[in-house]
């Protein structure tokens, strides 16, 4: 004997297909606008510093998760390299 989820009792609330739909919608987009735009010089500059600044806040704490924030600032610089 099997069990089964099916017995009729669960029910789909009644926005979450529709909130999907508008969540999909948004983030699709901005992904799909993402993956087209290659950032600027400057905006990846910028980027880079404000991850730095983060990493130089949290470096006497967690000098190994400062140290992660310091690389992925190199890599996002060199992103077109």
């Amino acid at each position: 004997m099997s069990a089964s989820l099916t017995s009729g009792t669960y029910r789909e609330p009644l926005f979450s297909g529709a909130l999907r739909q508008v969540v999909g919608g948004l983030f699709g987009r901005r992904a799909a606008k993402a993956t087209r735009a290659v950032p600027s010089f400057r905006e990846r500059y910028r980027e880079a510093e404000e991850v730095r600044a983060l990493a130089r806040s949290v470096e006497k704490d967690c000098p190994g998760f400062a140290s992660d924030l310091y690389a992925a600032a190199l890599r996002h610089e060199g992103l077109d390299d």
